[in-house]
């Protein structure tokens, strides 16, 4: 199975489609919202710890609705637009990450050197087939466990 989307009430037999949505929905859609959730949470990391450092980021908070938004209806199927949609997601993690190190470095006096989960680092400049394949790595299916899996998808969408 190549593409897994429950993200609508029209999935097939309420378990999800997994060759085309039922709404029409290509394999290579699912697959690029799925990165473009995997980079929203990679974008939220730093959010957060900015947040915790007093740094408030509208852009980088629309940003984020907005991907959501668009990763939850069924009627954006532009391959190019999600494309677009990842890139600039690349471009607001690195801002609020800039931020983020600024603000840590002003309170902290020093540099940052945790360890963060990949999503707060990944990057990639290949094309819409190579984001497609992160989306297969990181997406629904990419947790074995269902329980585990379905707890990730309700902290998603809740």
């Amino acid at each position: 199975m190549s593409m897994f989307c429950n993200q609508c009430q029209e999935t097939a037999g309420n378990i999800g489609c997994t060759v085309r949505g039922v709404c029409g929905k290509p394999e290579d859609v699912a697959n690029l919202q799925d990165t473009l959730i995997y980079l929203l949470k990679g974008i939220s990391i730093y959010g957060k710890m900015a947040r915790e450092l007093g740094v408030e980021d509208g852009t980088t908070d629309r940003f984020v609705v907005k991907g959501l938004f668009t990763t939850i209806t069924n009627v954006n199927f532009d391959d190019e637009r999600m494309v677009k949609l990842i890139r600039e997601g690349f471009e607001v993690r690195e801002r609020i990450k800039e931020k983020f190190l600024e603000a840590y470095r002003g309170k902290r006096g020093e540099e940052f050197d945790e360890e963060l989960p990949e999503a707060a680092t990944w990057y990639s400049d290949g094309g819409k087939d190579e984001l497609a394949a992160k989306g297969l790595e990181v997406g629904v299916l990419s947790t074995k466990n269902e329980d585990i899996r379905s707890l990730r998808s309700l902290l998603v969408y809740g």
